[in-house]
């Protein structure tokens, strides 16, 4: 990230996504396939000529060098963390955990979030929800357990996964085409909590997901 670079994201104090966490690649296309006609989200690639053009971007944890990641949060109009899970999913449902050495660097950058940011973290896996109590930012849960501010219910598969996501006695439903698994519903769910946080209600999320395709299906 050369010095103009920096000097544009300083300037225009864009919108930015990070993802932490496991399955941080598939997280980050689902968002950047559901936004990017709706509200024009990119992929961050650090160039002088995306930060010109866009004002809302999304980047894996790792792909941003430790040095940037304090300036680039601090001067965010609105910084977002997504953590992803981090311990194994369960087939049955239930709480689950992960290791806490897979959350360290996550936990450093939520204690870099300020207080207008947000994370939105899985409230099923134990390791990661306690992250939020670490962070001076709101948080924003998701799962399938009660607690939840996002809960997914009433799964169905036929070709494809319907299931319908509650929100603040709201409820929606969400269909994704020949997607399967727990994970997806995760993603999806996460990408409801960006969504929501971006300004979008239910019902626009919900119709923007049906752009949703995992790379298998691409292929």
């Amino acid at each position: 990230m050369n010095f103009l670079s920096k000097f544009i994201f300083f300037l225009k104090k864009p919108k930015i996504i990070i993802v932490a966490g496991k399955g941080k690649s598939d997280v980050v296309e689902v968002i950047y396939q559901a936004f990017k006609e709706k509200m024009g989200i990119e992929k961050m690639d650090f160039s002088f000529g995306s930060f010109l053009k866009e004002n809302l971007f999304i980047v894996e944890q790792n792909q941003l060098n430790s040095q940037y990641l304090p300036g680039l949060i601090k001067n965010s109009e609105l910084p977002i963390l997504v953590i992803n899970h981090v311990g194994e999913i369960p087939l049955e449902s239930g709480f689950f955990a992960g290791d806490i050495e897979d959350v360290q660097e996550a936990i450093k950058l939520a204690r870099l979030m300020p207080a207008h940011g947000f994370l939105v973290v899985n409230f099923d896996d134990d390791t990661v929800r306690e992250i939020k109590i670490k962070s001076p930012a709101h948080a924003f849960t998701l799962g399938f357990q009660e607690g939840a501010d996002l809960r997914a219910s009433d799964v169905k598969l036929n070709t494809g996964t319907n299931f319908k996501v509650n929100y603040k006695g709201k409820m929606v439903p969400v269909w994704l085409e020949k997607l399967f698994g727990k994970e997806k519903i995760y993603n999806a769910l996460t990408t409801f909590g960006v969504g929501i946080i971006l300004g979008l209600n239910l019902i626009e999320v919900s119709q923007a997901l049906k752009f949703y395709q995992d790379s298998e299906t691409l292929s």
